[in-house]
């Protein structure tokens, strides 16, 4: 990853539609190629971290994994410290991450500092950070309270513009020119249903959906408080387990306390039942610290979790328009991919504007070519999601559980689980996980001669 100022930008207008995260990190991308960036948003930003209505998922918890930082501070330098000063917690993932193993333990601690450094926060502060980063780009526009309707493309097959209104008052459209647009508007993309009225194909899609309900409630430390852990997890585990307790704290001393359950076991969103959602985890732990704790919110639910992928790379699209994040690769929140996923898009995106190749000769942005390469990228995160989620039965569709495909599907469970095991009693095993759930350390690492050994002899 090499990220540099274009000395020249290439184009003159591109629309982002979509200011969060995943918005925010492909306008600072643009800056370097365009001499105007919009970006087109329906809430009303304001000037401090609260939640936003358009992003629904804001009050869960979001996990800013130790790749996503990297790119994240990379595009934008110094943001860490911002992030810190405003409240944030750095967090060593090998000493202070705290996981449980069920009928196990929990997962071995590392002794001494390591380098898998990220931060633990509120999804509405980190966005914030980011777009007061993002103001400070002379060429990057806004335009909140409005929402796109549509698409313009002319003859010859290239994007000229997007349609757009006002959220409230007049409706009346009004045509906003540019060559190319960018879909970062989420799950809730209408990109599909534009392209068809253009004549082209919507994306064919695949949906795998666990039926995962969230959770979640915020809390207030209490005084005294000096546990080490900044992150405590007590996982689901397939194919029983269906229930999970995430418990992070975050800034001005908040925990964020989250319950799931899979397979439509949804926990409860009143106070009482919520409680007893927690005191049925296979460990008392996640019970013990929030009964006593002071909640400061009410009990928030979600339920939009299913792994949804659009293949934009199948189909033609016209020039000029590219979609990316949520609006293309959705996944099951559980992993805590999400925001890298968004991070990582961003990068697809510098390497293929940098790349002559991706632009025609008249200066429009190639988007087949860009759409392949983001969905090598989705890849891997899509195949650990959806494994993972298809372990449960009450996952549709099931799996297939027989032939080939099968049995590799039941020897990467088996595998899966005795290297999980493993980090209980290994302390490079644990490191090793950390690094990969992190995604800065490769899964082919966990076919290392060390680590099979390892987990052989883990009987």
């Amino acid at each position: 990853m090499n990220i540099t100022k274009a000395k020249n930008q290439t184009s003159t207008h591109a629309i982002i539609i979509g200011g969060s995260i995943t918005g925010l990190l492909s306008a600072r991308v643009l800056a370097e190629f365009f001499s105007k960036v919009t970006i087109i948003d329906s809430d009303e930003l304001y000037d401090e971290p609260i939640p936003r209505k358009g992003v629904a998922q804001s009050v869960q918890p979001h996990v800013l994994l130790v790749k996503g930082y990297k790119i994240i501070e990379e595009l934008f330098p110094g943001i860490g410290e911002e992030l810190q000063l405003n409240g944030a917690l750095p967090i060593d993932w090998a000493q202070e991450f705290f996981r449980l193993v069920p009928d196990v333990g929990w997962g071995a601690i590392a002794e001494s500092p390591s380098e898998f450094i990220s931060y633990t926060c509120s999804r509405p502060l980190l966005e914030w950070a980011i777009r007061k980063r993002v103001a400070q780009l002379v060429n990057v526009h806004w335009l909140e309270r409005h929402r796109v309707t549509g698409l313009v493309c002319n003859g010859e097959k290239k994007i000229t513009g997007a349609l757009l209104c006002l959220v409230t008052g007049e409706a009346k459209e009004r045509l906003e020119e540019a060559s190319l647009i960018i879909d970062a508007s989420g799950r809730r993309s209408l990109a599909p249903k534009w392209l068809e009225k253009l004549g082209f194909s919507s994306p064919p899609e695949t949906v795998i959906n666990p039926f995962l309900g969230y959770a979640t409630r915020h809390y207030k430390q209490p005084k005294g408080f000096k546990e080490n852990w900044k992150v405590m997890l007590i996982p689901q585990v397939p194919p029983d387990n269906k229930r999970l307790g995430y418990l992070a704290k975050v800034e001005n001393g908040e925990w964020i306390a989250t319950l799931g359950g899979y397979g439509r076991d949804f926990p409860p969103i009143d106070e009482h039942g919520f409680l007893e959602f927690a005191r049925s985890l296979p460990n008392s732990k996640f019970y013990e610290l929030i009964k006593d704790a002071k909640p400061i919110s009410p009990i928030y639910a979600y339920r939009a979790t299913a792994n949804r992928l659009r293949h934009y790379e199948k189909i033609q699209l016209p020039t000029g328009f590219i979609a990316l994040g949520d609006a293309v690769c959705t996944l099951c929140p559980v992993y805590g991919q999400g925001l890298t996923v968004s991070a990582l898009s961003a990068i697809v995106l510098h390497n293929c504007l940098r790349n002559s190749k991706h632009w025609s000769k008249d200066g429009y942005f190639l988007s087949s070519k860009f759409q392949k390469q983001l969905a090598a990228s989705n890849l891997p995160h899509w195949n650990v999601a959806t494994v993972q989620d298809s372990a449960f039965a009450s996952t549709s569709p099931s799996i297939q559980r027989h032939g080939l495909k099968g049995i590799l599907y039941k020897f990467t469970q088996w595998y899966s689980q005795k290297f999980i095991l493993g980090t209980v009693l290994f302390p490079e095993l644990n490191t090793l996980f950390i690094g990969i759930i992190n995604l800065v350390i490769s899964p082919l690492r966990l076919f290392s001669p060390k680590v099979v050994f390892c987990i052989l002899m883990n009987k």
